[in-house]
């Protein structure tokens, strides 16, 4: 994002330009040689001797373009005529504003020639693209505006002056914003979403291309200075080149309201404390299939194995210090951000953002970070209004269009095991592909082959196996959760008779979960289809899950909510998969079967519309 804060710059471009086609550098920065009674003035005497350009004279008086415009550097100007353009409103704003957004807008170096073979993009001083359409016809355009012929030849229309050409049109050239200009532009209404951008900034000096002068106090002082503004968030983060006027992009723009919705419903996932107590899996002390067993169906104590992380301090300038609420904070502002900017190119995805045409509820939209975004009619309905960008366009928003599970509460899928609880020299098998008719299975998304996890233990074993799954990236939020089970007759190291129709046995299984509270307590649970069971008594009562007979079957554990948040951080919860039975003698091997096959542990987010309907 390289801004040339100097217009003197523009010469070191054209001097580039030159080194490049001498002949055609000259044939742009050399006027025309004419009879016309303007030929021999300057662009500013032809400019204030028209009556009909005395308020664009005015203007050009105050920003001190009188001077430059009365130059050897050679110019060409599109002067608007009176009555073309609200005096007033341009005496209310700065200076800096009314030579970047009106006077810039309207001149650009070199002598761009109406007679030139081809209509022609023309580089502004304020780095705007311009069209200059219609050549070689008597409706010559700049910008969509109308160009006036000359008044002195009816037969042309520019007026060819010493150091350039002179054209006046009908209505100033439109100023458009570009995707960066924007955000400032708009941080009255969205002054939330400004104030996180602007925190990314930086402008520093070129030193290649300023013009160094004297050196005073030991320190380099320059004539001319170049700054170059970037900022890592859009350009880094978010994989944007706002600024790049030859760049196509649709920014969405949240306004304040919108930005708090976003915040108060995103920060609610991140709830982080201090130091957070988990379970460690590889500890000698967890599993040994003490979770299971015995008619009383025991629970491992909460606390074993326990070990503890804290989260790492707040960087030294951050202005929230504790430490927690920063994680929250920094985390939040990151989502709301993350998925704001599409690039129009990308036809495949993102064409119907300008084009108008209505979304569908299958179509999905692709932002710049490299995300799909499904429910695209979302951002039209949350769109306060369109602006037209140098390039592309901006979105204001009024709401936060996109869904959690595309976003910021993705649907967790797992099936790393992190610890195998099997007999004496035996553990577990990652298998491959295998494809699942569809009578044996109803998945989702249309997915027909499948991958699992087995724990292996040897035909004559009478042991139980346990399947331990940590849960990464767990949010503060509520989830339905699911078990993935391979029955045993799809098993893909066995041939088709292996498992005669007839002979299929289900598992009959048990769910438990250690987790942390809000008080960095850990808590142990039993699942029971609905909810998790936590008191003794209750877990007794727990019925076993009879699954996996014949099809591969997703059981729903039952529904929770993890009070803190674990994402980011090297703690986790923890899931066992264990048979009811702490043995497997003759009698239970007739009944269920005892090698374990899990396809995935799943954790949907619940929608938080969703929970409270089910709540009243």
């Amino acid at each position: 994002m390289k801004h040339l804060h100097k217009i003197g710059m523009i010469a070191v471009v054209g001097g580039m330009l030159a080194t490049v086609s001498c002949s055609d550098f000259s044939d742009y920065n050399t006027v025309p040689v004419s009879s016309e009674p303007s030929a021999d003035k300057t662009l500013w005497e032809n400019i204030s001797a028209n009556p009909n350009l005395s308020d664009f004279a005015a203007v050009l008086q105050r920003v001190g373009y009188d001077e430059i415009l009365s130059s050897a550097h050679t110019y060409t100007v599109w002067a608007p005529v009176n009555g073309s353009f609200n005096t007033d409103s341009l005496r209310n704003i700065s200076d800096a504003k009314v030579e970047k957004e009106f006077v810039r807008n309207l001149i650009a170096d070199f002598a761009h020639k109406e007679s030139d073979t081809n209509d022609t993009t023309i580089y502004m001083l304020n780095e705007k693209l311009l069209k200059f359409g219609n050549k070689n016809t008597s409706a010559l355009t700049f910008d969509a505006q109308r160009v006036l012929a000359n008044m002195d030849n009816a037969s042309i229309f520019n007026y060819p002056s010493v150091n350039g050409l002179l054209y006046t049109v009908a209505n100033p050239a439109t100023f458009r914003y570009n995707g960066y200009e924007i955000i400032s532009e708009l941080k009255s209404e969205a002054s939330k979403f400004f104030s996180y951008v602007q925190r990314y900034e930086r402008v520093t000096l070129d030193e290649e291309n300023s013009v160094k002068g004297e050196i005073k106090d030991g320190m380099q002082h320059y004539d001319d200075s170049v700054m170059i503004t970037s900022n890592y968030l859009t350009e880094i983060l978010l994989r944007a080149k706002l600024d790049n006027e030859d760049s196509l992009y649709t920014a969405l723009i949240p306004n304040d309201e919108a930005w708090d919705k976003a915040y108060n419903t995103i920060s609610k996932y991140y709830n982080y404390i201090p130091t957070i107590a988990y379970q460690d899996l590889s500890s000698n002390d967890v599993g040994n299939n003490k979770g299971s067993g015995t008619t009383q169906n025991p629970i491992m104590n909460p606390t074993t194995g326990s070990v503890s992380t804290s989260l790492d301090a707040a960087p030294a300038d951050a202005k929230i210090q504790e430490t927690e609420a920063y994680w929250t904070d920094s985390i939040t502002r990151r989502w709301i951000t993350n998925n704001l900017i599409f690039s129009e190119n990308n036809r495949r995805y993102n064409s119907k953002l300008t084009s108008g045409v209505t979304f569908t509820a299958t179509d999905t939209i692709y932002s710049t970070r490299g995300n799909y975004l499904t429910h695209p009619q979302n951002v039209v309905d949350a769109t306060d209004r369109i602006i037209d960008l140098s390039n592309g366009h901006a979105r204001v928003l009024n709401d936060y269009p996109f869904l959690p599970e595309d976003t910021y509460a993705e649907v967790i899928k797992t099936r790393i095991v992190a610890r195998c609880v099997t007999s004496s020299g035996s553990g577990f098998t990652n298998k491959g592909a295998i494809n699942v008719p569809g009578s044996m299975w109803q998945p989702e998304d249309n997915i027909t082959t499948l991958y699992y996890v087995r724990a292996d233990v040897p035909d004559n074993s009478s042991y139980a196996p346990e399947l331990d799954f940590y849960l990464e990236d767990v949010l503060s939020c509520t989830y339905d959760i699911y078990a993935v089970i391979v029955p045993a007759c799809l098993d893909m190291d066995y041939p088709a008779d292996y498992y005669p129709e007839g002979t299929y046995k289900p598992y009959s299984l048990r769910f438990d979960i250690n987790y942390t509270d809000a008080n960095n307590k850990p808590v142990a649970g039993r699942f029971d289809g609905e909810t998790i069971q936590t008191v003794a008594a209750d877990i007794k009562r727990v019925k076993a899950f009879e699954c996996g007979l014949e099809k591969v079957d997703t059981v729903k554990l039952g529904r929770m909510t993890f009070p803190i948040c674990y994402s980011g951080t090297s703690a986790k919860p923890n899931i066992k998969v264990m048979h009811t039975s702490s043995s497997f003698l003759s009698s239970t091997k007739k009944k269920y079967e005892q090698r374990l096959r899990v396809a995935n542990i799943i954790l949907k987010p619940v929608n938080e519309n969703e929970e409270n309907a089910n709540k009243e």
